[in-house]
C-alpha cells in the first residue's frame, strides 16, 4: 500500500516566535494546529523548567501561542510507552516525567514532544474533537508506543481506531538511517544479516494500519537530509539540539 505524503509548510513567523512549519490543511479540516519549531531554536529539554540557552526558546515558544493555548503539556521522553491523558487545563508549561504520548479532548491544551531524528506521530479523530501526538524512535517504536498511544486515543474519544486520522512528521529518512539487525529484528520483526536502512516513518505507518487507523499520512521532510532547516541527532553525531513538535485545539 502506498501511503500519501503530506508536507510541512513554514509559517512566516511574529516578532520572537520561533519559526516553524506546519500542517495547513489540519486547521482547514480538523481546527488543529500541527507543526514542528525549525533548527534556528533549540527546545533540549535541560532542566525542570527548562534550562540554559533553551530556556528563551520555550519562554518565546508559549508567549507565541498564550492567547490561543492556555496550557503547554511536554515530558521528559525516555523511548518508552507512557501516554497521558490530560483532562484539565493548567496555565503554563507542564513538564512530566518519563512520558513518550499525550492525548486530550479539551481545546487550549497544547501537545508537545521534542525531536531530532524520532518521528513525531499526530492523532486526531476524524471530527477534530480529540488530539494526541506520540514521540516514535526505533526503541519506542520496538516498545509499543504506537499501540499504547492509540489505546489512550481510542479511550478519549470513545471510538474505534478506524476514525482516527494520523500524520508522521518530519523524521530522518530511511536512506539516511543505517541500523544494526537487533533494531531491524525488534522494530520490523525480521533478521537481517547486517546494516540496513530503516525507514522510521513507514515502520510507524504500518503499525497504525495493523490497528485500524487507515488514513495516514508522511512527511517529506528529512532531518537528515534537511540540515539546514531541522536538528538531526545522526547527522550532528549526537550533538543536535532539538525541536519542538506539537499540536493542539486552540482556543476559540
Amino acid at each position: 500500500m502506498t501511503t500519501p505524503e503530506l508536507r510541512e509548510i513554514p509559517v512566516t513567523p511574529a516578532s520572537r516566535e520561533a519559526e516553524r512549519y506546519e500542517l495547513p490543511t489540519w486547521r482547514s479540516r480538523f481546527g488543529i494546529v500541527a507543526g514542528i519549531t525549525s533548527r534556528p531554536s533549540d527546545f533540549t529539554l535541560a532542566g525542570a523548567p527548562p534550562a540554559g540557552a533553551s530556556a528563551e526558546h520555550w519562554a518565546a515558544f508559549q508567549a507565541g501561542h498564550e492567547t490561543t493555548f492556555a496550557s503547554v503539556q511536554t515530558g521528559y521522553q525516555c523511548h518508552g510507552v507512557q501516554v497521558l491523558t490530560h483532562r484539565d487545563r493548567p496555565r503554563g508549561l507542564v513538564t512530566s516525567p518519563d512520558t513518550d504520548g499525550h492525548v486530550t479532548a479539551l481545546c487550549g491544551v497544547l501537545l508537545a514532544v521534542t525531536v531530532a531524528d524520532c518521528v513525531p506521530v499526530y492523532l486526531a479523530a476524524s471530527d477534530g474533537t480529540v488530539v494526541g501526538l506520540l514521540h516514535a524512535g526505533w526503541r519506542g517504536i520496538a516498545a509499543g508506543i504506537i499501540e499504547h498511544g492509540i489505546e489512550a486515543f481510542c479511550g478519549v474519544a470513545r471510538s474505534s481506531a478506524s476514525n482516527i486520522v494520523s500524520h508522521c512528521g518530519v523524521a530522518i529518512c530511511g536512506t539516511c538511517y543505517e541500523v544494526g539487525p537487533e533494531v531491524v529484528r525488534q522494530v520490523l520483526g525480521k533478521r537481517t544479516a547486517g546494516p540496513t536502512r530503516l525507514d522510521l516513518r513507514r515502520a510507524v505507518a504500518a503499525r497504525l494500519v495493523n490497528v485500524g487507523v487507515s488514513d495516514v499520512t508522511l512527511s517529506p521532510w528529512c532531518t537528515a537530509h534537511d540540515t539546514g532547516r531541522f536538528h538531526s541527532h545522526r547527522a550532528a553525531g549526537g550533538r543536535a539540539g532539538r525541536m519542538l513538535a506539537y499540536a493542539g485545539r486552540p482556543l476559540a
